[in-house]
Parts: C-alpha cells; structure tokens; sequence
C-alpha cells in the first residue's frame, strides 16, 4: 500500500487515489477517521468529512443532507472514502453519471501504531455487491434531469450543516476555500 502510485488518469484510479489517501489518514491520526466525501462539480471538487451515526436514522438523514448538497452544487460525480468494520478495511465508492466503481484494502489492527504494513493489498468489488441506496446519494438531477431550485429552507439547512461556519464545511479542493454553499 506505500509503493509510489503515478497521478491518477482514469475514474478507476481516482477511487483508488482516493482509498489509499484515506489510509494515509488512519496512519495519521491512529484512529478511524470519517467517512470523506470527494464531489465532483463542474466548478471543482469539494471535500466534504462527516461523521455518520450508529443510529440509522440519523445515518440516513446525513446522507440525503449530503445529497442535497451534491444536488445544489449540480454534482457530477462523487467518491466516498471510509473505513467499514466487516470486512475491517479502508474502501471508496465511486460514483458518476455511467460509471459506478469501488476497491478496498483490508486492516490488520496489530501492530500498533499503525503503518503502511497494516494495509491489504487493493481488491475490485464486484459491482453487483455494492448498494443502491448509496449509488443513489448522486441526485437525479446529475444523470441527466432538469433539476429543480432550492428553497430558502433548504439553503438555510446548506448553509448549516457545509456552510463556512457549517458543522462539517464543504473545502473547495484546489483552492482549499471554505466555500460552502
């Protein structure tokens, strides 16, 4: 998982990107880390981290406050880079428009702290193994739709939770702006 990797140039390569940065990460701060978001707009990516909740309830309305934001942003694309506990791993989901993609690298816990050497080699995920509702996070209005406009409501809730002073505060990535909504 430490081998050099050329800059990514293909989707496919940038879910990988993505997955080992996220390993990265874990090494960093010796802890799980939240799940990240990369979106992709026609104005740049944003990162988005949030912290999703045990409770499914509140999982789910996290997830659809981020699709909102992947809708009012007119998301291409977006990858999701997080830990999972079955199987123990570091793995990214990529989602666009035609293309639909996800790898993973298993965790060996021990030793710690945690180095490169903790990580598995990458594996694909079959396809058929990956879940609608997260494939569906990436609004209609990103495949193809008219999209609808967002009401003040809905900014306001935006502006909340990825605003610049938001909970989790959506990082325009190649500036590094905390541009929100």
């Amino acid at each position: 998982m430490d081998r050099m990797v050329p800059e990514p140039r293909t989707f496919k390569e940038l879910v990988e990107a993505d997955m080992r940065r996220a390993a990265r990460l874990i090494i960093r701060v010796q802890d799980e880390v939240d799940p990240q978001f990369r979106i992709a707009t026609a104005e740049g990516d944003y990162s988005i981290a949030v912290t999703l909740s045990r409770d499914p309830r509140e999982r789910t309305m996290m997830l659809r406050r981020v699709s909102a934001f992947m809708a009012w942003k007119k998301a291409l694309g977006f990858i999701l880079a997080s830990e999972l506990h079955v199987p123990d791993c570091v793995y990214a989901l990529g989602v666009m428009r035609e293309d639909v993609v996800a790898c993973m690298a298993r965790i060996t816990r021990a030793p710690k702290p945690w180095t490169a050497a903790n990580f598995g080699k990458v594996e694909w995920i079959d396809r058929s193994l990956i879940g609608q509702e997260m494939i569906d996070l990436l609004p209609r209005s990103a495949l193809g739709d008219a999209g609808r406009a967002m009401s003040k409501t809905e900014v306001a809730m935006l502006e909340k939770w990825f605003g610049k002073d938001g909970k989790y505060p959506a990082v325009h990535i190649e500036t590094g702006e905390m541009r929100g909504v």
